[in-house]
């Protein structure tokens, strides 16, 4: 099973693209809300992607063509764009760009597919882990939907 994200901010029409190769386990669900004060704290439908931070010398140094090494590069250089996309979008508390449509799009393998779209989310919560002993990077992403609203998932 692959999975690939698309995050996008309506307002600017900027978007992040998150691949296959970055993502390691996306987990969504819809619950109950928690009782809180505070709106976007009640959003009834959380997910969390956990994906990789891809090292350049990790990447290059396993390919001696030129030729998957600039394949290697460009996803070293995506996978660094995603990150810093992500770390704004993190940032945008209270901004315009808070509130983004998410799609992941769902291989099952033998040409099945899954599209599901999520509208208004937010981050809640990101973090990273990095360590250089174990040659490892890690972001994890916490989004919960705007509570108010209709449509909260469409699936197809």
């Amino acid at each position: 099973m692959k999975y690939r994200l698309r995050i996008r901010d309506e307002e600017s029409k900027k978007e992040i693209n998150v691949s296959e190769d970055e993502i390691i386990e996306v987990k969504y669900k819809i619950g109950l809300a928690e009782d809180t004060n505070l709106a976007n704290s009640r959003s009834t439908v959380e997910m969390e992607i956990t994906g990789k931070i891809i090292s350049n010398l990790e990447n290059t140094g396993n390919n001696l063509n030129s030729e998957n090494k600039s394949v290697n590069d460009d996803l070293y250089e995506r996978n660094k764009k995603n990150i810093i996309d992500l770390v704004e979008w993190a940032e945008s508390y209270l901004q315009k760009s808070d509130y983004r449509n998410l799609e992941m799009f769902v291989d099952l393998g033998s040409n099945k597919k899954m599209d599901l779209k999520f509208t208004n989310m937010f981050v809640y919560k990101f973090s990273q882990e990095m360590s250089i002993e174990k040659g490892i990077g890690i972001f994890k992403l916490k989004l919960r939907q705007k509570f108010h609203q209709k449509n909260k998932l469409d699936i197809k």
